[in-house]
Order: C-alpha cells, then structure tokens, then sequence
C-alpha cells in the first residue's frame, strides 16, 4: 500500500468490492455522496450569491403551521425578503420579495393570512425598536 490517502481508499474499496462479491457494489454509494456533495454546493453558492446574508440577524422571524418565515431587508434596502423553511431544519429558502404599503407586506408568493400575520410581527419590531 502506498502512504497516498487516495490509493489506500481505492484499494479499500475494491476490497469491500470483493468481500460482496459484487464488482460494483461500493462504486454507488461513492457516487451518491459525490452528488450531495454537488448539489449541496450548488444550493451554497446560490444561497451566497443571492440578496439575503443569512449570517446576519433577521428582521423578524416567525413560525406558522410548522413553517418557519424570516424577513430580511432587501436590495438597497427597498423591499423585504422572505424566506422559509420546515420547522426544525437549517436551510432557508428564498420566497420572494415583499413591499410594506400601508402597514401591511404585500407579496404575491403568499396567502394574505400570512401576510397578515407576518405584518402584525413586523408592526411589534418595529415597536419594540422605536
């Protein structure tokens, strides 16, 4: 065996492969993890290039029906995203953009009832604030 991480792996699994009896038993799952591991980069990247950081403190965060909703503020400050994810996970997608006219966010990606209620949240930090 050689000292290199890489050929010890390669030898590794075709051991593995060989105890199966199965040629090509231990290629799939490599495979597999290869994928996630792209796709997961891919989403990563997107996430980095988009408008919303994160990182950074949302403005309001607010949990309805088992979905988490987060408002941050926009491009140049001039509207509000939104983002969502299930209750419990780490990911937050991007829904859309949202404009706050007359105490209220509209948005067409959402029911007016969650707008309304991310609004009443929206009204209170901005209160809390103040």
């Amino acid at each position: 065996m050689s000292s290199n991480p890489g050929e010890s792996s390669s030898v590794e699994a075709s051991d593995a492969s060989d105890e199966d009896g199965a040629a090509g038993a231990s290629e799939s799952p490599s495979a597999v993890s290869v994928e996630a591991v792209n796709v997961e980069a891919a989403s990563v990247s997107a996430v980095s290039d988009g408008a919303v950081n994160y990182d950074e403190a949302a403005v309001v965060e607010l949990e309805l029906d088992g979905t988490d909703y987060r408002l941050d503020s926009g491009r140049a400050g001039t509207a509000l995203c939104i983002s969502t994810r299930a209750t419990g996970t780490w990911g937050w997608e991007f829904r859309g953009e949202a404009r706050w006219q007359n105490n209220v966010l509209r948005c067409k990606a959402f029911d007016r009832s969650v707008l309304t209620e991310l609004s009443k949240a929206l009204v209170e930090a901005s209160a809390d604030a103040g």
